[in-house]
């Protein structure tokens, strides 16, 4: 009977709840396609791998996270590490090393979980996490830039791209500005609204809607489309073997950006128990994470890690089981094969002003409050952990967050002081 009752649990088939899975599902699926689409955007890779990732790694990680909650989806951490490990690779190789990176990362996921490493991610300070976070929203921003103002700066560095934009202003598009700012002048206007949970959606469609009316008003227009950058056909992905070739350039990034996604996990895991009001196992949630990167990575999609706002999301919306974060794919799927047309006239400078808005919202300005009140060492584990993401390839940037974490925990333990009350 305890066996049959576990099994029921893992995937309930009431209908009440299914009812209310559904339409958490399609809530998660409406707003987090333009994100999975600017997700990839960060990662340097064809914008509908983030839709590949939605629909396969989404499911997969409900049926092997220990969290019923946990949404596996896109992340702008995650994926701003993928774009810096693949920075290198030319044209049609981008693709094959995007496969092997996930895999990789699948298979990191997977072996931290197998060895119950789940207990380590306390070592990991929230310092150290607060600092790399905010270094990784304030890398968001400043990667939308070329595409909210249509102008490419020459500079490698992130910082210098801004100077030379601020410089170069004469030289930047118009339209393709106008329409970048209207866009987050949209998001923000819809999130005061009822309708705030589609404030994304919202916002790309009525932008890309202005586009096609400017573009049939004025002929021809200088604006970049999502169809311009990239095939997107009207099917679902099929699979690709990895180049294992590969792996000896690739052999850092997947340990460090495994570390971003199990550290991002195990938040979730933490601020969303199950419904039997006890917290997930981590090492499982680990495993699990680490399927549906194996599974993703065969269908092209982008690394995909615990989500604390893709969580909030179907939570929100009244998600009772696992069958949420199913449904979720499943939605995405049929939303990209009946609305690809239309995803190909979304306006390049609508995905950047999203993504200008998702930096920005992964800012948590009281975290950072909390670390800098807290006392000297995690304010200075925070900031530096933050100079070394801005200054630095991100997956060097996480390996020295990890080592300051050791340190800073070495630290505080030989200066604790116990005191017990008999």
């Amino acid at each position: 009977r305890m066996a049959k009752s576990s099994k029921s649990s893992h995937l309930p088939l009431e209908r009440g709840q299914l009812t209310a899975d559904f339409i958490a599902g399609l809530t998660f699926a409406v707003v987090n396609v333009p994100q999975g689409l600017g997700n990839a955007v960060l990662a340097t890779v064809n914008p509908v791998f983030g839709l590949y990732a939605l629909i396969i790694a989404t499911p997969v990680g409900a049926l092997f996270t220990s969290s019923v909650f946990m949404n596996v989806s896109t992340t702008g951490a995650l994926s701003v590490a993928a774009g810096d490990a693949l920075v290198y690779f030319p044209g049609e190789q981008k693709t094959t090393a995007l496969i092997t990176l996930v895999l990789l990362i699948g298979l990191v996921q997977l072996a931290f979980g197998l060895l119950k490493l789940g207990t380590l991610i306390r070592f990991v300070a929230q310092s150290v996490m607060t600092g790399f976070i905010t270094g990784i929203a304030i890398n968001i921003i400043l990667g939308a830039i070329p595409d909210l103002t249509g102008y490419t700066s020459p500079f490698h560095s992130e910082f210098l791209k801004l100077a030379d934009t601020l410089l170069s202003w004469d030289q930047l598009d118009p339209l393709t500005t106008i329409l970048g700012l209207g866009t987050i002048g949209l998001i923000v206007a819809f999130g005061y609204t009822p309708l705030r949970k589609f404030a994304l959606i919202l916002a790309l469609v009525v932008i890309t809607v202005i586009s096609i009316g400017l573009t049939a008003l004025l002929g021809t227009t200088s604006l970049e489309l999502v169809g311009d950058i990239a095939d997107i056909p009207r099917s679902l992905p099929t699979p690709m073997l990895p180049d294992f070739t590969l792996i000896p350039a690739l052999i850092v990034p997947p340990i460090a950006i495994s570390i971003i996604g199990l550290v991002q996990g195990a938040g979730v895991g933490q601020s969303y128990p199950n419904p039997d009001g006890k917290f997930p196992d981590v090492s499982r949630d680990f495993s699990g994470q680490g399927i549906a990167n194996i599974a993703t990575s065969v269908f092209q999609g982008i690394p995909c890690g615990g989500s604390m706002s893709g969580t909030a999301v179907t939570v929100n919306a009244g998600a009772k089981s696992r069958w949420a974060n199913i449904f979720a794919g499943i939605l995405v799927a049929i939303i990209m094969l009946m609305l690809v047309d239309v995803v190909k006239l979304v306006p390049m400078a609508a995905l950047g002003g999203l993504l200008v808005v998702v930096g920005f919202q992964n800012i948590r300005p009281e975290q950072v409050a909390v670390v800098w009140q807290t006392g000297l060492v995690p304010r200075t584990a925070m900031l530096l952990t933050l100079l070394a993401t801005l200054a630095m390839p991100l997956q060097f940037a996480i390996l020295m967050g990890v080592a300051f974490s050791i340190l800073l925990h070495v630290f505080q333990s030989s200066n604790r002081i116990r005191v017990v009350e008999f």
